[in-house]
């Protein structure tokens, strides 16, 4: 690699990710592996239906914590929705919070947008997806626990109700990092992992979310566009 060629593709890099909005998610962005007091914001994007049709305010939202969290540093904070949230323990381990609101503050329908947030810390586990279990119990306006309806968020994309998944990148500095990755990286995944760098180089072959930089790596003689897959053990240098 040419240090000019380098620096002059990264100066020309500016990041603007994106998040869409659907279901239960995190709006907060990737985490960052082994890293403490990360605040993790989940989304209430919606209430339940009855079987009726009705649309249905939420009650009550439970966060079970997942592998890959610390479960000792979990930590949570009060919110709008339910100011003071319940912590499930196991000894000195959280394994679930759960927030619930005043019955009495129930809207007659599906009108309101809700977040809650943990502050806690992601194991070293770079390059993984941490799915979250979460129960959402909605009630009609002035109903009662029989008419509660049930939604657990749970498993892949695919499903009717699918897990919010915190997607972890690798500790990172401002500026160059080398990274020996120790897991297997698809290249459909990079922009996935990597959606805040600048650039990244593994050899010559070289990858950027930004569209004016990656323009730039198609006309730079010597350089390639990555597009294979990164395998355990590469070497690879990424600028933030």
């Amino acid at each position: 690699m040419q240090l000019t060629r380098l620096c002059a593709l990264a100066l020309a890099a500016l990041c603007v990710p994106s998040l869409a909005a659907a279901h239960i998610t995190i709006v907060t962005g990737p985490a960052t592996a082994n890293k403490t007091g990360q605040k993790i914001t989940f989304a209430v994007n919606h209430g339940c239906t009855a079987a009726s049709g009705q649309k249905l305010d939420t009650l009550s939202f439970q966060i079970d914590v997942p592998t890959g969290i610390d479960p000792t540093s979990v930590r949570a904070m009060p919110s709008d929705f339910g100011a003071t949230p319940t912590v499930a323990r196991t000894g000195t381990s959280v394994t679930s919070v759960k927030w619930t609101r005043n019955a009495a503050d129930l809207q007659g329908d599906d009108l309101a947008y809700y977040e809650v947030t943990l502050r806690l810390k992601v194991l070293d586990v770079p390059f993984t997806r941490i799915p979250f279990v979460i129960t959402q119990v909605c009630r009609p306006q002035g109903g009662t626990a029989a008419d509660d309806v049930t939604v657990v968020w749970t498993g892949p994309s695919t499903n009717p109700e699918p897990s919010p998944v915190l997607v972890v990148v690798p500790s990172h500095a401002p500026g160059w990092n080398k990274l020996v990755l120790t897991t297997k990286i698809a290249a459909a995944d990079l922009g996935t992992y990597f959606g805040d760098a600048q650039i990244l180089w593994k050899g010559t072959a070289a990858y950027s979310p930004n569209a004016t930089v990656a323009a730039l790596i198609a006309v730079t003689p010597g350089a390639s566009a990555l597009s294979t897959d990164l395998a355990a053990g590469d070497e690879i240098w990424v600028k933030y």
